[in-house]
């Protein structure tokens, strides 16, 4: 996941704690109760590639790519398999973005298990009036790593100013303006059309991978003179495998957008780390429990159609600050598991999120449809009822659940809201629009002098 951002910003530094336990060293790793543990506050440093790691290993002084073309300015965040950093293009004398990939990232995207860098290559072939609204590559190349680190595949993207989650933390407590959640809405869904017609799924849609375009304020002038306020700091010592980490620099973060300049911000779809082509998948395990599609959860067939059941999803998010399905169950809800069945138990969030499916949409998989999904009998009796929850819990429409909220906005906002969130979660993916069909959504046509 793309993290440009802190998801949690304090003194405008990047403080996370991540805890590994390194299980063996092999790419295909075994549980060992008697493995080390190791404590790190950004991305663990200083782990081979072998064992799933091998993270950069610079610092905010490094030149890389082709005769130093790229100065590294300042660490802007981590993510799963990879830390972005700014850096200046002494080519061009612009501020780019460089996401720079673990050893173990980009040894899978070599062999083709991860396709990053091939989603970004088939994006750049389309007109760039088509691809405005995805991260855009400008270049890439191979970083040598230092000890057992392995060889990054760094890519060089255009500078954005934020995640779109990190503009959500900074102004949590605050409702988005409606023009702003359709013109966020609008914005993703020309990112998806354009993936889309590359037959690829992002499969990861989420406030983390939109991005926020760069404000008028971050010009080259502007971010030079950003950087010389913002000397790079560094944590304390912690232990790795094989030494003690002196330089694991804390992640900064540019300028967040105010609410009235998200208002001619531009939004992107970003991060394509766990992008699938549909003609060629290699995971089934793809997009957050949260935002996944039933059908993945049933072991069904899947295709772009997911990114759209993740759209839907996401309506809710931006009108509310509050997810449509939860993490964990609720305790309002405690009562109507079936007996022998706690709401802590391990996967029970799973079936979960299935149940309030039905509740929110209304809809139900006829049995002769489940018996077609691999994993139904996880979840459902042969006749078609919960295994985990019980049957008679009455509907809960969308548009109450957005009232539950405290969301005021006009009747009319809340039923042309509601009529999408409905388009896009339906139970049978090909009942979906695409997203081109989504942009001539009615709730999401309104006048503004450009969009």
């Amino acid at each position: 996941m793309l993290r440009w951002a802190c998801s949690r910003v304090s003194a405008r530094y990047l403080h996370r704690i991540v805890h590994v336990r390194l299980m063996s060293i092999s790419l295909s790793p075994s549980p060992d109760d008697n493995a080390p543990t190791f404590t790190f506050p950004e991305e663990p440093l200083g782990l081979p590639a072998t064992a799933g790691y091998g993270f950069f290993q610079g610092t905010p002084y490094d030149e890389l790519g082709l005769d130093g073309r790229f100065q590294l300015q300042a660490k802007l965040g981590f993510g799963t398999n990879c830390s972005v950093w700014l850096a200046k293009d002494r080519q061009l004398n612009s501020h780019v973005a460089v996401k720079i990939l673990s050893g173990y990232a980009s040894q899978l995207n070599a062999e083709m298990k991860l396709r990053e860098l091939t989603v970004h290559e088939r994006l750049s072939a389309l007109p760039a009036e088509e691809t405005k609204h995805c991260s855009q590559l400008i270049a890439h190349f191979i970083h040598k790593g230092i000890e057992k680190d392995g060889d990054h595949l760094c890519l060089v993207l255009k500078l954005e100013q934020a995640t779109l989650a990190a503009v959500h933390n900074e102004h949590r407590g605050e409702f988005y303006p409606v023009p702003i959640v359709k013109r966020i809405l609008l914005h993703i869904l020309r990112g998806l059309a354009a993936l889309h017609k590359c037959r690829v799924a992002h499969t990861d849609l989420k406030p983390d991978n939109i991005m926020v375009g760069l404000l008028p304020s971050s010009t080259t002038q502007g971010i030079d003179a950003w950087v010389l306020e913002h000397e790079p700091h560094v944590y304390g010592p912690c232990q790795s495998l094989d030494k003690v980490v002196t330089q694991a620099f804390v992640s900064t973060q540019m300028p967040l957008p105010s609410m009235a300049e998200l208002e001619t911000c531009d939004f992107k779809v970003a991060d394509f780390s766990n992008a699938q082509e549909l003609d060629d998948w290699t995971s089934n395990e793809v997009t957050s429990l949260t935002l996944r599609a039933p059908e993945i959860i049933l072991g069904g067939p899947w295709n772009e159609k997911i990114d759209i059941w993740s759209l839907g999803c996401l309506v809710f998010t931006l009108l509310t600050h509050q997810p449509l399905f939860p993490h964990g169950v609720k305790p309002i809800h405690h009562e109507h598991l079936r007996p022998g069945f706690e709401p802590t138990e391990k996967g029970i969030e799973t079936d979960y999120v299935l149940w309030l499916i039905t509740l929110f949409t209304d809809q139900r998989y006829p049995s002769g449809v489940l018996d077609l999904y691999a994993n139904s009998r996880d979840y459902f009796e042969e006749n078609g009822d919960w295994k985990r929850f019980k049957k008679g819990y009455g509907r809960r429409p969308l548009d109450m659940c957005i009232h539950d909220t405290g969301r005021t906005v006009p009747d009319e906002d809340i039923a042309g809201a509601c009529s999408l969130m409905k388009r896009c979660l339906q139970l049978n993916p090909t009942d979906r629009p695409s997203a081109i069909e989504l942009l001539n959504d009615p709730w999401l046509q309104y006048k503004q002098v450009s969009i």
